[in-house]
């Protein structure tokens, strides 16, 4: 590889550095083929620029080009990257700000091509359509990213893709977790309908649990706007941020007639104190404080992929504390509910080519690259890191260090995410070395319980609509979520909720319905 000046630009509110001015004349000359294939000619030079993800590793490297998991990367796929990182703070400032200058790296990660900051750079034709590129020079990415993640509005437009997707291997995000300790002190067994979660939580409330003679327990709590708290409109089918097409309409949720016997629920817990009376207002440092540090909530909704780390906090102040990882609540339909919609196969970053690069298919042969079968080396990589530093190998048995130490989980999470554009996230669904990890046991259940709960949003990835764009009450948190918080504190009755749907309707909810269902039956080719 070249000796190579690179300028590694944090921006910080303005993009300073040119990236035209990071390479050399002869980049043409010297693009290589990318893909690993080191036998005909040399690294192909790319321009990156990509999101810092607020990562402490990568925003704290004072070289980031030097890093050696970078520089592993660049020797395994036989490229010369040249970084160029978007911080994560103000990111789509920092966006508009990089399409406004018109220096576009080669490769631009973005967070989809439906994004507002993005969108425009579609349309203007600064971002080329990949079909062609793909098709000659991109075998693995089109027999392993699936179709729906092509068809993805984040990734396609007008039957054209523009993006090489990540992927989102946990499409359902969020579990339902209860005290374990708790159950077993009361001799509870986990709930599984709306009638038995509310005994459960009612024997939270009145038999001390946490046996320190105070009736200090809240059997279960959420966040400001039901964030992580949404299990029970789930049940009824009505989660408010969600949509449904029925009915040749594709309608939100918050205005099916479902609603009323999920918000009676809510109302219920509300009023028998078995919900956090502060759920309305909590933000995410009381509710942490709250689970984690008092120790004194029975039951919560978070992340499905690292319950071990949220025990860990627990137990630092409650040591004896125990969690279960359990289905949530099935209401009348008997249909697994869960806390939140399942997300896209598309995770949050997808990547796109600018017309200005100087070697597309050098780019798309490294991206495919990450998809390429049988590379041992490549996969230990992204799975282990580096060999005698991340792992060793006896007798052809990796010997892996889990994390223990902020350094060293800095480590891992830069060489299984962020330098791992696209391709496979074993480390997130392998069970051998989930299991590895402690309480590896943990995050496998909860794994097992996320996948065989949630359900579909009719809407998921649909733009921004004009209308709500001008009416920004429209959305689920304004005229309903004002209702919503007025029924279950007892200010307004449910009997009201087609008089709200009616002046919901009426101050443009039609508007917002038909164009909503303008989208889905283009994009579904209704």
């Amino acid at each position: 590889m070249s000796n190579k000046k690179i300028m590694l630009a944090l921006m910080t509110g303005v993009l300073g550095t040119s990236l035209a001015g990071c390479g050399g004349a002869n980049d043409q000359a010297k693009a290589g083929n990318g893909g690993g294939d080191s036998s005909q000619a040399g690294p192909a030079k790319i321009k990156v620029a990509l999101e810092t993800g607020g990562l402490s590793y990568v925003e704290g490297s004072p070289d980031l080009n030097n890093d050696p998991y970078v520089k592993a990367v660049e020797k395994m796929a036989n490229v010369d990257m040249d970084l160029q990182l978007i911080q994560h703070q103000n990111y789509s400032q920092n966006m508009q700000l990089l399409f406004a200058g018109g220096e576009l790296p080669d490769l631009l990660q973005t967070q989809g091509i439906n994004k507002p900051e993005v969108a425009p750079a579609i349309d203007a034709g600064v971002l080329l359509p990949l079909d062609e590129l793909i098709d000659k020079y991109g075998p693995n990415l089109k027999k392993h990213i699936p179709k729906e993640s092509w068809a993805n509005a984040a990734v396609s437009k007008d039957g054209k893709i523009y993006g090489i997707p990540q992927e989102n291997p946990i499409r359902n995000s969020a579990v339902t977790y209860m005290r374990k300790d708790w159950l077993d002190k009361l001799g509870l067994q986990p709930p599984k309908t709306v009638d038995e979660y509310i005994k459960v939580l009612t024997s939270f409330r009145d038999n001390d649990p946490n046996g320190n003679g105070k009736k200090d327990e809240i059997p279960f709590s959420a966040r400001a706007k039901f964030s992580f708290g949404f299990q029970f409109f789930s049940a009824y089918d009505v989660h408010p941020q969600t949509w449904t097409f029925e009915n040749n309409q594709l309608v939100p949720n918050f205005i099916r007639p479902g609603m009323v016997e999920a918000l009676k629920v809510y109302k219920t817990l509300y009023d028998q104190k078995l919900i956090d009376n502060e759920f309305l207002v909590n933000q995410g440092k009381d509710w942490d404080a709250k689970i984690k540090g008092a120790g004194t909530v029975g039951m919560w909704a978070t992340t499905s992929a690292a319950p071990d780390g949220v025990l860990a906090a627990i137990k630092a102040n409650v040591p004896t504390a125990e969690i279960a990882l359990i289905p949530s609540p099935v209401g009348p339909s008997g249909k697994p509910g869960g806390v939140y919609p399942l997300g896209s196969t598309v995770s949050d970053f997808v990547w796109t080519i600018p017309k200005n690069a100087k070697n597309p298919e050098a780019i798309i042969k490294f991206l495919d690259w990450f998809y390429a079968e049988g590379d041992k080396e490549k996969d230990n990589f992204f799975m282990y890191g580096l060999k005698d530093v991340n792992y060793t190998e006896q007798n052809g048995q990796i010997q892996y260090k889990y994390p223990t130490t902020n350094e060293a989980i800095g480590q891992q999470v830069m060489f299984q995410e962020w330098i791992h554009f696209t391709g496979p996230k074993r480390h997130l669904t392998d069970e051998a070395f989930l299991k590895g990890k402690p309480n590896g046991d943990l995050i496998v259940k909860s794994l097992q319980v996320a996948k065989a709960e949630g359900f579909e949003d009719a809407g998921v990835g649909m733009p921004s609509l004009p209308t709500m764009q001008a009416r920004p009450e429209l959305k689920y948190d304004g005229l309903w979520l004002e209702f919503a918080a007025k029924v279950v504190t007892g200010k307004e009755s449910v009997d009201k909720f087609n008089d709200f749907v009616a002046d919901w309707k009426k101050r443009g909810g039609d508007q917002v319905i038909k164009e909503a269902t303008d989208w889905y039956n283009q994009t579904h080719k209704k």
